[in-house]
Order: structure tokens, then sequence, then C-alpha cells
């Protein structure tokens, strides 16, 4: 964790909402991401309000994160996404769906200096049939996918958030990218 990231935290624990603020503005893009990737877009017009549910339990919750544990931030933080958007699914009881970066993913929406090559190349189609492939992955290989490919994350840190060994993870990517390949083969030799 860096220095920065730790003042904001130490600092919104006693109440500065301006460091609050610099920990939403930090993190509010990602979480968003993940939230749409995991709940779909069935759930379209209520992403922001899920965001905010988990920005809301993140600060009620702030003083529980321990330094001491060796724990990053943004894998406690992460956590909470993913617990949150599967009790939000339970209770509204929808299968997941919606993995793929579609042009109605509203954080694509979101500025963000520049997209990816890859992004603004991919045509239609090929976005379409990939978040269907994703869709149709097993809960913990798409969990485990969107994490590493979607968000970034460390073997370890999804791990955590998983509640499972580097290796199961390490498992469930190579697998769901054996299946992605196979499911989209058709489009990639195109």
């Amino acid at each position: 964790m860096d220095e920065v990231e730790r003042e904001l935290i130490e600092r919104s624990r006693a109440g500065d909402r301006e460091a609050f603020r610099g920990l939403v503005e930090k993190y509010h893009r990602p979480i968003l991401s993940t939230v749409y990737r995991l709940v779909g877009s069935r759930f379209q017009q209520d992403l922001e309000d899920i965001a905010q549910e988990i920005l809301i339990k993140i600060h009620k919750s702030l003083h529980k994160f321990d330094f001491d544990r060796g724990t990053k931030f943004s894998t406690w933080l992460f956590t909470f996404v993913r617990n949150h958007c599967f009790d939000v699914l339970k209770k509204r009881r929808l299968p997941t769906r919606s993995f793929g970066g579609s042009a109605d993913d509203p954080a694509s929406r979101l500025p963000s200096g520049r997209r990816s090559p890859a992004g603004e190349l991919m045509n239609d189609e090929l976005a379409v049939e990939i978040e269907r492939a994703v869709f149709c992955l097993p809960d913990g290989q798409r969990t485990a996918f969107i994490l590493r490919e979607y968000q970034g994350l460390g073997y370890a840190e999804i791990a955590e958030i998983m509640r499972c060994s580097e290796g199961t993870v390490k498992s469930r990517l190579y697998r769901a990218k054996e299946s992605l390949r196979a499911r989209l083969a058709p489009y990639l030799r195109k």
C-alpha cells in the first residue's frame, strides 16, 4: 500500500470527508466496472446505486480494515464489492450475466483519459460474443477472470477475495481462458 492511500484511509477513519472522497475518486471507476460485470446489464439503471451502497458499507467499516494483517486495501475493498453484488443477485433472484466490455457498460463511458487500442478496435459483434462467452463461464471462473483481466489483480489478492488458494485461482483462470479460446475461436480467425 502506498503512503498516500494509507494516509487517506487513516484520515477517513478520523472523519475527514475529503480524505474519503479521495478514496472514492481512486476506486469509483473500478468498483462501477466490477459491479457491472458481476450483476450484469439487467441492473444497468441500478449500477450507481449499487456502487453507492458499497461505498457506504466501506465507509462504515473502514475502522475494521487492519493495516497490520498485510491485506491490501484493494483486496479488502473488492471483497466488499463481490459480496455485495452476490447479495444483490440473491435478493433479486436473477442469474449473473454480462462480463464483457460491451458498449452498454456505463464504466466504459466514464472519463478515463483514453481507451485501450484493443477496446477501440473491437467490433460490436466480437464484443457481444465475448460478453456471451464470459457469461457462460462457471461462477468461480467468471469471478477470477474478471478480477484478473478487467481489474488487474494479482493471484494472491484474487485468492483472498475468493477465499481459495492461489493454485485454485490459477486453475480457474486457465480453464476460463481455455473455454473462452474455444468458444471465440471462430471470431478470432476472421
